[in-house]
């Protein structure tokens, strides 16, 4: 029996990594060109390969081997993550879901959003930023050597960011799931070992400071209301499409069959937010805004700007004190952006 003893590894000895393509569909062997995302823990990826368990024939009422079908051409898979946002790796993922790079630090998913189809073997272009826009290779990396899953052509379908000042001082988290069409690899040997940009956080702590006239929190159009919790979720599906001779899906169209933005909050009841109540129940075709500004004085921060939102629910929130969870959701007008995120 101890001849047969192997090593057992913690699971937080398995991490999760992510590369920008310079061809869609095609991975970096380079190590150093995975960044390492600090995840809270490690998920099995969604493989979905096709299976067909029907009995079929023959004697006797039990499944036998001729009668399965078993095959993984022309699946989608799925990686789930939940972690830390951090300042390399948030970025990333924003011009990603939102499929804008502009170098203005601004990424947007405008009221016209149409995006072009992406297909395997194109070429990405030639800045960091739009390789960060189209197509990531994600990598989770297991202890045992060479023996890695390697997921090319991916799109990041869902992004959640959220801070709750009761919890990690307010850290802000991220989780989310990347998508592809592409078989994956299982014996990758890329190993990357940087963590140095794992402290560089944000925190929902940055958004209040009464004397710092930049710093600008708006909940469903209630100025400065009291915040202790939000959360922004955007959700840019993709589907997939054609077929190459490896089996794999050929296009990958995103947005389809809608783009969608929320953003939930948890604020104090008081004379500013009572009536929200009312708003919720009496909304007809009016709007609100949902704004989270920094402010200036400190040293990285995230943006969010939702110009126009519908008030999807509110109810109460029991704390110390009596709070108000408000849901809504980002509509389009006839012209500017269904949300703006400033990372600086």
């Amino acid at each position: 029996m101890g001849s047969n003893l192997k090593t057992a590894y913690s699971p937080k000895e398995f991490e999760l990594a992510i590369a920008h393509e310079a061809v869609v569909g095609t991975a970096s062997s380079t190590d150093g060109d995975y960044k390492l995302i600090n995840i809270d823990s490690i998920e099995m990826p969604a493989l979905n390969p096709q299976q067909v368990l029907d009995v079929r024939h023959g004697a006797g009422r039990t499944l036998k081997a001729v009668d399965m079908f078993l095959n993984n051409n022309l699946t989608v898979k799925e990686i789930s993550f939940s972690g830390v946002a951090d300042a390399t790796i948030l970025p990333k993922l924003v011009k990603n879901i939102t499929q804008d790079g502009s170098a203005d630090g601004i990424s947007s998913i405008l009221a016209a959003y149409n995006p072009d189809e992406i297909k395997v073997g194109d070429s990405t272009g030639s800045g960091a930023t739009d390789l960060d826009t189209a197509t990531f290779s994600v990598l989770l990396n297991v202890p045992e050597s060479s023996n890695s899953m390697l997921f090319t052509g991916c799109v990041l379908t869902s992004l959640t960011l959220n801070g709750d000042i009761a919890e990690e001082s307010g850290r802000i988290k991220m989780s989310g799931t990347f998508k592809t069409g592409m078989k994956p690899a299982f014996n990758s040997n890329l190993n990357p070992t940087s963590t140095t940009h794992f402290n560089t956080n944000y925190f929902t702590t940055d958004y209040g400071d009464d004397a710092d006239t930049n710093a600008v929190t708006t909940i469903a159009d209630v100025t400065e209301p009291i915040l202790k919790s939000f959360s922004c979720t955007i959700e840019n599906d993709a589907q997939f499409m054609g077929f190459n001779a490896a089996g794999d899906y050929q296009i990958i169209a995103r947005a389809l069959p809608e783009c969608i933005v929320t953003f939930d909050s948890v604020v104090k009841y008081d004379a500013d937010t009572d009536g929200l109540v009312a708003s919720f129940e009496q909304q007809s075709t009016s709007t609100v805004a949902n704004t989270l500004t920094a402010k200036d004085s400190v040293t990285r921060n995230v943006d969010f700007s939702i110009p126009k939102a519908i008030i999807t629910d509110v109810s109460f929130s029991e704390e110390e004190a009596m709070f108000l969870s408000v849901s809504t959701r980002g509509v389009a007008g006839t012209s500017g952006s269904l949300i703006d995120i400033t990372i600086e």
